[in-house]
């Protein structure tokens, strides 16, 4: 278990994150249990009453009451609720008679495990750490990136002689960005996109630098920090090309 983990520090971590709207959610949950059919997990596991989206933010109240003994077992649980449990699908909140978001709420829940105990699946951990060093998900260099199209082009000369993927063409209509698996796994997936944009003679291009991943695999873990600055990255290169909007794959 970290250090940090303890009940105060965990408590010192939501309380200024509980804004109005938070607080009246943990108030007014009359438990009425009505959010527990809209919950895919509740009906994949026998209707178990741990599955009821309800219950799987009892851990805020716990904490913030200090009521709780904070060991590994408990973080353990915490942990798997919140990833395991829950997918923040939000379904149960518009089934809610109060409007309660139990997703929102999950999501401060695994950003308090991420940002306090460092718990989080280890691929998303793997991702962040890919998205610091590299600048996308995949570990892929900018030098992996510009190859990958320059390929991906050559592959395309017999079918499409004419095809084009811009690089970092300035006063275009659209920067367009990729999940980092495409250059990594489905180029063809670039391919396609190019295809279309070059037959409606579309005004685009895709930067060199960071910036052309659009993944923001941080975000599921709260990591505000990462994916603020994967965000910065894409916009900073929309700047720099002048184009005109940002568009992402799929």
């Amino acid at each position: 278990m970290s250090d940090k983990a303890d009940p105060q520090t965990m408590a010192d971590f939501f309380k200024p994150r509980l804004n109005a709207r938070f607080k009246t959610w943990l108030k007014i949950c009359a438990n009425c249990a009505l959010c527990a059919d809209t919950c895919h997990f509740y009906l994949a596991n026998d209707r178990k009453p741990e599955m009821i989206p309800a219950y799987k933010v009892r851990f805020i109240n716990e904490i913030l009451k200090g009521k709780v003994t904070i060991d590994d077992d408990y973080l353990k649980k915490m942990y798997e609720t919140v990833y395991y449990e829950c997918n923040m699908c939000r379904r149960c909140a518009l089934y809610c008679p109060f409007g309660i978001d139990i997703g929102l709420m999950v999501g401060l829940q695994r950003a308090m495990l991420h940002n306090v105990a460092d718990i989080q699946p280890a691929g998303l951990k793997s991702a962040i750490e890919s998205y610091k060093q590299f600048g996308n998900q995949m570990s892929l260099t900018q030098e992996d990136w510009v190859d990958t199209i320059e390929w991906t082009l050559e592959e395309m000369e017999d079918y499409y002689p004419t095809l084009d993927i811009p690089i970092d063409k300035e006063n275009v209509d659209l920067l367009y960005t990729v999940n980092a698996r495409e250059p990594k796994f489905y180029p063809q997936d670039i391919q396609e996109a190019a295809i279309i944009f070059n037959a409606v003679g579309e005004s685009w291009t895709v930067p060199s630098v960071d910036g052309w991943d659009d993944t923001n695999l941080a975000m599921f873990c709260g990591d505000l920090g990462t994916s603020k600055m994967l965000v910065e990255k894409t916009f900073k290169q929309a700047e720099k090309l002048k184009a005109k909007r940002v568009a992402i794959t799929e």
